[in-house]
């Protein structure tokens, strides 16, 4: 109990920082390249926790309808998987975030019935990024019409690689799973 509200607090914390943020870098002058990078790195890592921190503690996933977490067009998306180079982004997380196996595991244990602890986990890491993606590309436009041209491509690149491409990491995690499911029935 006393995680769970530590995490929401957290979360209710990151919500204020970053209406004060982005409210206050609105209003100023920033000369600095390398402020800029890393301010908008901040407000990537703020509004991202917004949503991480709740869906560490809270089944979040349920928010979305089952219907949204449903592949409709795997060709299309392993399509775009591939463009991207999202394996490469996998594989570099595997290097380095997940590089811990106790911490894999908790994602997934290897086993027939890790696969639902899997499917649960994608949906709320998708979940987790997909509100503050939508979210960040509003503040990148807000930056674009306060003339902070830098910050808002920093803003939207960073957002582009912590967020969307999580999201189709999980909805391709989520594609090869449903091939799984329909090859054990």
């Amino acid at each position: 109990m006393l995680k769970k509200i530590s995490f929401i607090t957290l979360s209710l914390f990151l919500i204020w920082q970053s209406y004060k943020l982005v409210g206050h870098l609105g209003q100023v002058s920033i000369n600095s390249f390398l402020l800029t990078i890393f301010l908008a790195w901040i407000i990537n890592m703020f509004i991202t926790g917004i949503f991480a921190f709740p869906g560490f503690v809270l089944p979040t996933q349920n928010l979305l309808p089952e219907a949204y977490y449903q592949i409709h067009s795997p060709d299309v998306l392993k399509s775009w998987f591939d463009r991207l180079g999202v394996e490469t982004f996998r594989k570099i997380l595997l290097a380095t975030l997940w590089r811990n196996q106790e911490q894999r595991k908790g994602y997934f244990n290897g086993r027939k019935e890790g696969m639902d602890q899997l499917w649960t986990k994608s949906k709320k890491s998708e979940f987790g990024h997909l509100l503050p993606f939508i979210i960040l590309n509003g503040v990148a436009v807000f930056f674009l019409f306060r003339e902070h041209y830098l910050l808002a491509i920093a803003t939207a690149s960073i957002n582009f690689l912590g967020n969307f491409y999580p999201i189709l990491l999980q909805r391709h995690h989520r594609m090869r799973l449903t091939k799984l499911r329909k090859l054990s029935v």
